[in-house]
């Protein structure tokens, strides 16, 4: 029960905001091949495919019925969603908050530099313990 649940919410899913709901479209992908075919029989399916497809623009007057085809036309459903959590005419105006700071001039302070002795140490190879 719990796996059906999970594969029907997963469908929703991927329909709704994705591209995979252009896969409902593929029998109208079909129907327009039979029309193509009954006009020339001689047609293949991969070339019906290239035809309408490939970069280049076809001559068949038949643009209306060709945008019906699965991705074809592209739709920004994300823009869609209006989230509930704010209202229609929230607006976001950021603003600039910057502030230019004068120079400065910073002290150094080399007390906190270890003496050449001492930092010669830490850069020995290990050496073995004897026992």
């Amino acid at each position: 029960m719990k796996k059906a649940l999970h594969l029907l919410l997963l469908s929703f899913y991927l329909l709704s905001c994705t591209e995979l709901h252009e896969l409902t479209k593929l029998p109208v992908l079909f129907q327009h091949y039979f029309e193509h075919k009954s006009l020339d029989k001689d047609i293949t399916f991969l070339t019906y495919l290239e035809h309408h497809y490939n970069d280049v623009p076809h001559t068949d007057n038949d643009k209306e019925r060709d945008d019906q085809l699965p991705f074809k036309t592209h739709e920004l459903f994300a823009s869609i969603v209006i989230s509930p959590a704010l209202p229609v005419s929230f607006e976001v105006i950021p603003k600039k908050a910057y502030k230019i700071l004068p120079k400065q001039k910073i002290p150094i302070n080399n007390d906190h530099i270890p003496n050449s002795a001492f930092a010669g140490k830490i850069w020995q190879p290990p050496k073995a313990i004897l026992s």
